[in-house]
Formats: structure tokens, sequence, C-alpha cells
């Protein structure tokens, strides 16, 4: 399996549709990892080592944020039916809920237009306060970075804590991933965008490519950096449920919560945080599509838990690298998946 994976990725490789790839995969609960390519293509060819750390873009919202708000829940200090604006005072919309955030519901933006102006904290800040509704609450599933940057401060005001220190402290060193963190070692991470704007120019490298959360510093929609084999500990803990939530959470967790449809009229199923699988998705449809869990990363990162199967599989990627327009990755997702599924139907027979 991992063979046939190296050979379908190392062809997108040399048609320069990614300078390069790791990938995960659990197969009834035995984990192996392999890497294709190149750590960076400009300003010189570097091959990729094997132990390369990538900024894994909006997973951040899964891996990190999601699990930080259920616990808690657990904790006693949230629940679902929390409305942001009890904990955040300057949030102008006392109808729209934590549960609202988690499923893409509350109708607020996906995005803040420009953001490659921002400077800082305070310049989200105000983009975030003034940002109105697009839609009435509940109507349509927005996928809205907006929404997870108010979840991050959802966490950060209740823990009085940033959310690297956090992150940490209840997820992170709890199930020993060593190189998942906010703050990452530079020089380990593979580059992604040339950035050339008034806030920074150059290439980032341990920076978070997401504009907004290169502002804030830290963020509930992107800005984590991690490793395949980090994430494998990750997925493996949810199928051994020895994760840091409880077992009960982690049903809640594989729960679907919305089926709606997008402004442009696509039907969107959405767990808390986690997106569901839907037919000709990201993933294949062979996934047991109620047991299984999905999320992607702008920068070329996908990863998604079949609890039924016991199939869990993750890529990173800086696909965005050297520009975002290169990247070529998205049509190599679903092509895997499927590969994953038929090589398990065969080794079955």
């Amino acid at each position: 399996m991992i063979q046939e994976i190296k050979k379908m990725l190392k062809e997108g490789v040399d048609q320069k549709h990614f300078p390069g790839a790791h990938f995960g995969i659990i197969n009834r609960g035995i984990a192996h990892a392999s890497f294709v390519g190149y750590k960076q293509l400009e300003p010189e060819l570097v091959p990729l080592s094997g132990d390369e750390i990538y900024d894994v873009a909006s997973l951040t919202k899964v891996v990190s944020t999601t699990t930080l708000i259920l616990k808690l829940i657990e904790n006693k200090q949230l629940s679902l039916d929390t409305s942001v604006s009890s904990v955040l005072s300057w949030f102008q919309y006392p109808d729209i809920t934590i549960y609202d955030l988690m499923t893409h519901t509350s109708g607020l933006p996906a995005d803040i237009p420009r953001a490659n102006t921002l400077r800082n904290r305070e310049d989200v800040v105000l983009k975030v306060k003034a940002a109105k509704p697009l839609y009435p609450r509940g109507q349509h599933i927005i996928y809205s970075d907006i929404g997870f940057i108010l979840l991050g401060f959802i966490i950060e005001a209740l823990t009085e804590k940033t959310l690297h220190e956090v992150s940490q402290e209840w997820i992170f060193k709890p199930l020993n991933m060593i190189d998942t963190s906010y703050e990452p070692n530079r020089k380990r991470c593979a580059p992604t965008e040339l950035r050339e704007d008034t806030v920074y120019q150059g290439y980032l490298q341990g920076l978070v490519h997401d504009e907004k959360a290169f502002a804030l510093g830290y963020a509930g929609h992107a800005g984590l950096f991690s490793t395949v084999n980090d994430l494998i500990i990750f997925m493996q803990a949810i199928f051994k449920k020895e994760f840091v939530l409880k077992p009960e959470t982690i049903d809640l967790m594989f729960q679907v919560q919305e089926v709606k449809p997008h402004p442009e009229g696509t039907f969107l199923k959405r767990a808390l945080g986690w997106e569901k699988p839907t037919p000709g998705g990201s993933t294949s449809d062979h996934v047991a599509f109620d047991e299984t869990i999905t999320h992607t990363g702008f920068t070329g990162c996908n990863l998604f838990i079949d609890r039924k199967n016991q199939i869990g599989f993750v890529m990173l990627s800086n696909a965005v690298h050297p520009k975002r327009e290169n990247n070529r990755l998205i049509g190599y997702r679903r092509k895997i998946a499927n590969l994953v599924y038929e090589l398990r139907s065969k080794e079955e027979q």
C-alpha cells in the first residue's frame, strides 16, 4: 500500500504539481508512514529528509481548537448552547452560540477581505468585531475562519492562557506529540509561500502561511505545525479511546450535527468542528460515512479517521510553495483515499 501511494505521489512531484508530501496510514491498528519529493524548490532545491514539520493550516481547527473546546465542555466551563457574547462581551450578536461556530452555521462570513494587510492582533480583532452575518443563524453552512478565530479567543479567555500554552498542556504533551506546536523548530519546517506584501517579504518557514493567523500570533483557525508521526499518534489515540477526551465525547465528535446547503446550493455535512464525508468528496466513497470524520488544510494537508473500518490517513505537504497558484495536490486526495480502500479490499480477499 505504501509503495503504491508513493508511486502516485511521485508522479505528482515529477509533474511539479507540488514539491513533496509526507503521508501516514493506520490500517487496523498498524501504522506506516513515508514521504516523497522535496522540502523546498526555491531558492534552492532541497530533498525531504523525513523529519520535516509542516504548517497544517486548517487542520488546526480540528486537532487543536475543536479538541480544546470539547475539553472545556467536559470541564463544564462551556456548553454548546453558550452564547459567544457571554464570554466575549464585545461580540454583538447574542443569539450566536458555540454550537453555531463549531458547525459553521453562524452565518458569519468565511474570511476577512485583504487579510494580507493585517499587521497585528489588534487589526484582526477590529475586523472580527466589524464582521456581520451574511445569512440568518442556522440557514446555511458557511465554512468560516472568523468563527474559529472567535473560538480561539474564547479558549484564551476561559483558560487565561495562550492557545500555544493550553494546547501543549491539554493535548500535545499528554499524547507525546513532541513536534506539534504553534512555535515550531523553524529549521525543520518545510517552507510555504513566498510572501511579498507590505507586512512581510520572504519565504514563510516556520511562520504561518495564513495571513490572519500570522497577524494574531496564535489563532483558532490556523497556525499549528505538526508531523505525520504526531498526527498518527493523534488518530491512534482516538481509535483506542485513549484520547484526551472521554469516550462519550469522542462518540459525540463523530456524530452528524448539520446537513445544510451552502449558499451556492451544495449540501454539506458537519460534525462538531469536523467535516463529515460526502459522496464525491476528498475521501473515498468506500468510507463508512456515519463513522468517519475528515478535514483539509489550505497548505496541502488532509486527514480522515474511519472508525468502522479502522482506517486513518493523513497527508501533509507544502503544496503552496513557492506560490499558491502552483498547488495541484487537491486532485490526489480522492485518488489516494480510493487506492487505500481498494488495496485494503484486496488484502481481505
